[in-house]
């Protein structure tokens, strides 16, 4: 039995008995009770009939709103935090109270290991509850699938297109448009503040000197680039893949009145311009953009770019694995790594990241040379936990102007992602390399 006993909060009719309510309610306490054993927090799940129990002592910290009695079922048979994570972008769950506690639901899921016959045993008991919902849901429960988009739709690629995606990072990016890891140097930093301050920060680290030419791959929105032409008197060349941002950055560009200084190309990464032409070269967050294993190559490309002893400066997103035990393993993620998968998806579609000892043997192998480090993990869960508060502060607008599902699934992203940083799962590091003269 669970320490954390499940107890019954409330009736769905306190005038006239149901039957059918009453079955579905032991039922589900028990398999509840079974599921969520020896989890920490107290909270308390809303059944789908308008039944509402509590598990565990205390005031719940967040409450589960089960729409379907499929969820439950599916919980059972899969053992698999995505039924949850699909439920609630497609409006089948909603969750009250505190997110980022109800978050670490993900992994007690997906550690679950029943036997198979106690497996079968709480299936078959899944099986017998039905979708009865109380009658005081039923107009929640339209409003909630909605909002949502089909459930056919899963959330494996990004609601976004190059159309809405300027006006969807407006609601919660700085006014610069940084995508990328501030620096904050007191609680009461403010987001903006701690943006320049890293703008600053890596151009002294760089030590760009008036009339350089400095490369900025995956220069995004061009925050970094205008601000590099603007304060230091460099000339930029930003390179994106992405046309809504070179649209964008290029308007920014005109109105600073730095089109003599900075140049916004559209383009791939494997057409960079003349061989050994750039003083310096920044690039922030391309190993998670582009995947582990196009990083050496990236890498070469970089190096044949630069002048030799040019700087380049990057911010790396690495993940700490396990390495297997033989010959030619693979490395395996460790299970906070794979409860994370789905979400990683959505905000790093190209693939895994690499181990910062990885990052380290392939700037080695292109011929660069590493001489400052600095660890940015906490900065980056402050950055994730600043986007995370304007975007829940621009929800109804989000979901008016874009769509309640984008909003549901970056909510989850961006809370996954503050939980893994959290936990030392997934790291970030600012790296500052030389290119060798040999």
């Amino acid at each position: 039995m669970s320490p954390y006993p499940v107890q019954a909060l409330a009736m769905s009719s306190p005038l006239q008995p149901d039957t059918n309510s009453d079955d579905d309610m032991a039922q589900a306490r028990y398999i509840l009770n079974r599921l969520f054993q020896g989890f920490a927090d107290p909270f308390a799940v809303r059944l789908w009939n308008g039944r509402v129990l509590t598990i565990g002592d205390g005031a719940p910290v967040f409450t589960f709103c089960l729409e379907q009695a499929s969820v439950l079922r599916d919980m059972v048979w899969f053992s698999n935090p995505q039924r949850l994570l699909e439920a609630y972008c497609a409006g089948e769950l909603q969750i009250h109270g505190d997110f980022h506690a109800a978050m670490q639901l993900r992994e007690h899921v997906e550690s679950l290991c029943l036997p198979l016959h106690e497996k079968l045993g709480l299936v078959f008991r899944a099986l017998t509850l039905a979708d009865r919902p109380h009658a005081h849901q039923v107009r929640d429960i339209a409003t909630a699938r909605a909002a949502a988009t089909a459930r056919t739709q899963t959330p494996s690629a990004m609601p976004l297109n190059d159309e809405v995606a300027d006006a969807f990072y407006q609601y919660w990016l700085d006014e610069q448009m940084l995508y990328s890891c501030a620096y904050f140097t007191g609680a009461g930093t403010s987001l903006s503040q701690a943006q320049q301050t890293q703008l600053t920060l890596i151009c002294q680290k760089l030590r760009l000197q008036h009339g350089e030419t400095l490369l900025d791959m995956s220069c995004g929105w061009g925050g970094l680039a205008c601000w590099a032409a603007k304060h230091y008197g460099v000339f930029v060349h930003g390179i994106t893949t992405n046309p809504a941002q070179y649209a964008y950055a290029t308007r920014q560009v005109q109105q600073q009145g730095l089109t003599h200084l900075v140049k916004i190309a559209l383009a791939e990464d494997d057409r960079l311009p003349a061989l050994a032409s750039y003083d310096k070269a920044v690039f922030i967050g391309i190993a998670e953009q582009i995947g582990a294993a196009q990083y050496p190559a990236f890498l070469a490309k970089v190096y044949a770019a630069l002048k030799p002893g040019g700087l380049f400066l990057s911010h790396v997103m690495t993940t700490e694995h396990v390495t297997g035990g033989h010959t030619g393993s693979e490395h395996a993620p460790r299970p906070q790594e794979a409860a994370s998968g789905l979400i990683n998806r959505q905000r790093y579609p190209a693939g895994e990241l690499t181990s910062f000892a990885q990052v380290l043997q392939h700037m080695d192998n292109a011929r660069f040379d590493v001489f400052n480090v600095e660890g940015l993990r906490r900065h980056y869960m402050m950055t994730l936990r600043e986007w995370l508060k304007n975007l829940e502060a621009q929800h109804a607008s989000i979901a008016a102007n874009l769509s309640e599902r984008t909003y549901r699934i970056w909510r989850l992203a961006l809370t996954a992602s503050v939980i893994q940083f959290e936990q030392g799962v997934t790291g970030m590091h600012q790296v500052l390399a030389t290119r060798r003269c040999d």
